[in-house]
């Protein structure tokens, strides 16, 4: 058997009829390659359990199959294409390739026009496996003649090589690794960075996936990590190792218009919810004042301030508070985001009870954090100005914002747009913070909007999720919208729970806690978008 594989060729393998590129099958992406790698690796060898099965898993990271432990022969995956030509000269190539649709060589990425070596007023025209005769008895005779009619040409041999640079990485992998393993070849893209989730039972080959994802996906990507154990620590940032190229974690991502610097070891980023910030975003005004509970290092504040919005932004990760600044300024918005190093609870009641700026001046903030945070660099919040003589946008009307002076330059204690809580873990235990918090007597214009980030598992159901929420914030919730964000996991699925703060909670001291600690039938009358749910719990939650 091995004599065949060794001699064989694609035509008598059968896999002539499947050129398209969709499957590199048993004759050289499979057999070759991998008899190769195991006849010269007997570390290969001694982490199979049983033949045919995924290795068992190496739990010590150093034990791991490096790429040089792995050699892999390229030359190996070459494959030839033994087809015919015909040579015409370079004026008629066109006419005669859309003439012969359907007979010439069709491969994703390979040209089937290329220049004639031998002569350089002449082109090749490399014809598909369906055409064997040189006498080109498999083309119509219509066509025929109506090529002859258009030019002169002359039919030659021609080979195609396809080899190791063609194939896509899954294709190689599937070479590489053994028979039954699930091939892993999808990653999250950061800048040029590749996030890989190596599973337990693939972790003796870690190397080799890094070094074949590097290598098919140069320049974009020079660095490839994977993901270390669970998050433990309290900025809820993963642990990485580097298993192939540059070493440095910082990079630069683009994102609705902004760029956004991240240091992918210090600080949370996830470039899958690019749309889900475009959408949020979207619902915010010109002049609005937003407060973003859970900043991170700006997805949602950098936007919303290019927009024109007054941002009021906090995250308990200095680093995130760093890289922050850092993006404000690189997107010149310094002046419309107010940064804070605070926790959650804190901050919120520091912006809505800060009074007058230390500095007496009107346009002017220099705040500072709690006094836990002092003697942190990181902690105090960033010297913001806005620029005088600034121009001023039309005022619009839309959810949560009066077109009006009083509220153009609202400060947070007096008017509040949109507060965003984007820590999905766990922000529906924060809605107490708003028990209280406002004072009646200051606050101008609508009540704010809450985005409330939460995950929901597959044994709850939306109205699971509401009664939570309305539990911490001590009150029902009227009318409120749940949108579907995406599934993190095949029983897991990430929601935003959006409402306008009720009057009786944000001035609760006007009512009893009695008073409000029941919720009411009203508090379950909502809207659902993009119902990707399961349709009984959909219908269920509302029932």
């Amino acid at each position: 058997m091995v004599l065949l594989h060794f001699t064989a060729t694609p035509t008598s393998l059968g896999w002539r009829e499947l050129h398209q590129g969709l499957c590199f099958k048993l004759w050289s992406a499979r057999k070759l390659p991998r008899l190769h790698a195991i006849c010269e690796s007997l570390s290969y060898r001694l982490s199979m359990s049983t033949a045919g099965k995924c290795p068992t898993r190496i739990e010590n990271a150093a034990e791991a199959l490096s790429p040089g432990e792995f050699p892999i022969d390229k030359s190996k995956f070459d494959v030839p294409y033994n087809l015919l030509a015909l040579r015409v000269p370079k004026q008629h190539s066109g006419s005669v390739s859309k003439l012969l649709s359907g007979f010439v060589f069709s491969m994703p990425r390979v040209r089937h026009i290329i220049p004639d070596p031998s002569n350089s007023d002449a082109r090749l025209v490399i014809l598909s496996d369906k055409v064997s005769d040189s006498s080109l008895s498999e083309i119509p005779a219509e066509k025929l003649a109506s090529l002859r009619s258009v030019t002169d040409f002359e039919v030659i041999p021609h080979q195609v090589m396809l080899g190791y640079n063609y194939w896509p990485a899954d294709h190689i992998l599937k070479a590489l690794l053994p028979d039954g393993c699930e091939i892993q070849s999808a990653f999250e893209t950061i800048g040029h960075i590749a996030h890989l989730n190596i599973r337990d039972e693939l972790a003796g080959y870690k190397h080799l996936i890094a070094s074949v994802i590097l290598e098919k996906n140069k320049p974009k990507i020079r660095t490839v990590l994977n993901k270390v154990g669970t998050i433990t620590n309290q900025f809820r940032v993963p642990t990485f190792e580097v298993l192939a190229g540059d070493p440095s974690l910082i990079t630069e991502v683009k994102q609705y218009g902004a760029t956004f610097r991240v240091d992918y070891g210090l600080v949370y980023w996830n470039s899958r919810l690019e749309h889900e910030h475009i959408r949020l975003v979207s619902q915010f005004l010109p002049k609005q004042v937003i407060c973003d509970m859970f900043a991170g290092i700006g997805p949602f504040a950098i936007p919303a301030a290019q927009k024109g919005c007054i941002v009021y932004a906090n995250d308990l990760n200095p680093d995130s508070v760093k890289y922050l600044q850092v993006n404000t300024k690189i997107n010149k918005v310094s002046s419309k985001v107010y940064t804070f190093n605070m926790d959650a609870r804190d901050f919120v009641r520091h912006i809505v009870n800060w009074k007058e700026p230390p500095s007496g001046k009107e346009n002017e903030f220099q705040l500072v954090a709690t006094e836990e945070c002092k003697g942190n660099e990181a902690a105090t919040v960033s010297s913001a100005t806005r620029c005088e003589g600034e121009s001023k946008e039309p005022k619009s009307s839309g959810q949560g914002l009066q077109a009006s002076d009083d509220l153009e330059h609202a400060t947070p204690w007096e008017h509040i747009d949109h507060i965003v809580m984007n820590l999905p873990a766990s922000a529906l235990d924060f809605l107490d913070v708003f028990r209280g918090l406002l004072t009646k007597e200051s606050w101008k214009g609508m009540m704010p909007r809450v985005h409330c980030y939460c995950f929901m598992r597959a044994h709850e159901t939306v109205r699971d999720v509401l009664k939570h929420a309305e539990s911490v914030l001590g009150c029902s919730i009227t009318n409120p919208t749940v949108w579907e964000v995406r599934d993190v996991a095949p029983n897991k699925a990430m929601l935003c729970l959006s409402f306008n703060l009720p009057e009786e909670v944000a001035f609760m001291k006007s009512i009893t806690d009695a008073e409000c600690a029941t919720p009411t039938a009203s508090g379950m009358q909502g809207t659902i978008k993009r119902p990707r749910l399961e349709e009984a719990r959909i219908s269920s939650s509302y029932s």
